[in-house]
């Protein structure tokens, strides 16, 4: 079983590499999960963090367009989802690129997201909302609540029988920083 690490973001000062973009974009395989971990969260020390400013290469949806999309994808996941089968689909008609899976590996190597203690680390809120769309896990689900405390974001996702799913976001560096 993986081992998940909460993220200290003072051990990440100073690790941001400006030149980790062209790595990705010639050879993602070179970076490897720990490398974009001191990327993403070294990057909340920089001014441009500071600005509200999250670069290209820490963006999962400027890395969207290096996947084959496939619009052909046409089931009701209202009917009752085996979740292996989704699971099997997303692979095939939601392939990620290796920038956009490297992020999420990043992202769920911090905890599982199921309590504010392990939730999952990220440095802004769009990054939840980029790891909820490409995650086979909130397939089929409907937001119906966001709430902030302590530093921690929870979303509530309803299920096709109503059933309420709470996942949470860390996102307090973002408020250390400045919001």
């Amino acid at each position: 079983m993986e081992t998940k690490k909460k993220v200290n973001y003072s051990s990440y000062k100073d690790k941001y590499d400006k030149e980790i973009k062209s790595r990705m974009e010639t050879s993602p395989e070179s970076v490897d999960v720990e490398t974009m971990r001191e990327n993403l969260y070294g990057y909340t020390y920089t001014k441009g963090y500071a600005k509200g400013e999250i670069p290209d290469e820490l963006s999962m949806d400027y890395w969207e367009e290096y996947h084959l999309e496939n619009d052909d994808l046409d089931i009701d996941f209202w009917e009752d989802p085996d979740p292996a089968i989704i699971d099997a689909m997303y692979d095939e008609y939601f392939d990620l690129s290796p920038q956009e899976r490297l992020l999420m590996q990043a992202i769920e190597s911090t905890g599982d997201g199921k309590t504010p203690e392990t939730a999952f680390c990220v440095i802004d809120v769009h990054q939840e909302y980029e790891f909820i769309n490409r995650s086979s896990r909130f397939i089929g689900l409907q937001l119906v609540m966001q709430s902030v405390a302590n530093g921690i974001d929870c979303l509530e996702f309803k299920d096709y029988k109503g059933d309420i799913e709470k996942v949470y976001f860390d996102i307090s560096r973002r408020f250390e920083v400045g919001y």
